[in-house]
Order: structure tokens, then C-alpha cells, then sequence
């Protein structure tokens, strides 16, 4: 007898974040779900308690709340059999995903330290960044086998979670990936996945909150 399909319905910001790797992870695997958008300005804070931990993203599976970026894309790849199947293997692209990952919350005090107009904390958070950056790229590109993904002959849930902060990541600073043609042709890959390149084609544009304009206030 067939498994009968989960349903997802994936709540966030109406901004990209920490959304958009799990956006693009439920597009990559062709399974249907649904999105509700949150203002996180207008709206959030009526709505903050309506979720277990407090804060989104969270993906409502069959109902059920299931929160932090990371376990969700996992839980989907483990799902839609988008994983490794050796346990060295998922470890090390485990440990890569939570190094890509540690850069959003460096970038969300950018962000924060900006909306306050706080320029001291906003350039500290803009360098400390753009320092961080090169050491995942180089530690990413180091992971990339010779078929084009992270630690595995065949796609993984980690490769387009890593591409979809790439892309993120050049667009706030641009051409910082120029130096890493591996990590250049993983988010080339995942970008031509036909519904993951129609998702870039027709995304909103940037939220106030996160827009890469005045990022840094010394070029201000």
C-alpha cells in the first residue's frame, strides 16, 4: 500500500531568510505545499504566540509544528530521500550546514542594528560577515566532490540548502563567491532546477528588513 503524502504548509516573514532554504528544498523535491506569509512588522507581533518556540519559520506538517531551519530541512530531505545513507557522510554535511548556517544570525544584527540606526554595531556586523564568509566557502569548496555536490555522488537536501545562502550571501555582498568555482557551479546547478529558477524569477522583491541597499554604512 502507498504511504499516503504529508501535507506542508510553510509559515514566515514576507521577507527570504531563513525561509527560502526550506522554499527551495519542497522545490526541489516536487512535493505541493502551501506558505503563509507574515509581515514581520504589521503582524508579527500579534501573531508570535501562536507558534511553540516563539518564532518562525515553522513548517505545518500534517498539522503538526515543526521548527528551527535546520531540522526542518533535514526531516525534508530525510523525507523525500534526499540524504546521504552513510553516517560519516550526513555528519560531515551536517557540520557544513550548521557552519553556513551560523552566518544568518550575524547577518540578522546587521539587519536589527541598521532598522535602529545603530552604524557602530551595523559596520561591526557587516565586517565580522564578510570576514566569516571566505572561511565557509573555502571549507564548502573543500566538501565538493568531483560529481558537483557536498560529500556525495548525488544530490543532497545539504546542496540546495547551502546554494539557496550562496545565493543569498552574493547578492548582500557581490562576487565574494568569485574565488570558489565549485561553490560557483553547486549554486549554478540548483539554480537551474526548473522550479527552484521559476521561485528566482518570480520572488518578491526584498523586504525592507533584509535589502542589501546601505548594507554597509561606510559606502553610505
Amino acid at each position: 500500500m502507498e504511504k499516503e503524502m504529508s501535507t506542508y504548509h510553510l509559515v514566515y516573514f514576507n521577507m527570504r531568510g531563513r525561509g527560502e532554504p526550506i522554499r527551495w528544498i519542497l522545490l526541489a523535491a516536487e512535493v505541493d505545499f502551501s506558505e503563509e506569509i507574515i509581515n514581520v512588522f504589521s503582524d508579527w507581533k500579534d501573531r508570535k504566540e501562536d507558534y511553540d518556540w516563539g518564532n518562525v519559520p515553522v513548517l505545518m506538517v500534517d498539522g503538526n509544528q515543526l521548527h528551527q531551519t535546520t531540522v526542518i530541512s533535514r526531516y525534508l530531505g530525510e523525507a523525500h530521500d534526499m540524504i546521504s545513507k552513510d553516517l560519516w557522510t550526513v555528519t560531515r554535511q551536517q557540520e557544513l550546514v550548521e557552519g553556513v548556517h551560523d552566518i544568518t544570525y550575524i547577518l540578522s544584527d546587521l539587519f536589527i542594528a541598521r532598522l535602529r540606526q545603530d552604524v557602530a554595531q551595523q559596520t561591526n556586523m557587516y565586517n565580522k560577515a564578510k570576514g566569516r564568509l571566505p572561511i565557509i566557502f573555502m571549507n564548502v569548496e573543500r566538501a565538493i566532490t568531483e560529481e558537483g555536490w557536498i560529500y556525495s555522488d548525488e544530490m543532497t537536501w545539504v546542496d540546495v540548502f547551502v546554494a539557496a545562502y550562496f545565493d543569498l550571501f552574493n547578492l548582500y555582498y557581490p562576487g565574494i563567491i568569485d574565488n570558489y568555482p565549485l561553490c560557483q557551479e553547486l549554486v549554478t546547478k540548483v539554480t537551474s532546477i526548473p522550479k527552484i529558477a521559476k521561485r528566482i524569477e518570480e520572488r518578491p522583491d526584498w523586504s525592507d528588513f533584509e535589502t542589501p541597499v546601505n548594507m554597509n554604512p561606510e559606502e553610505e
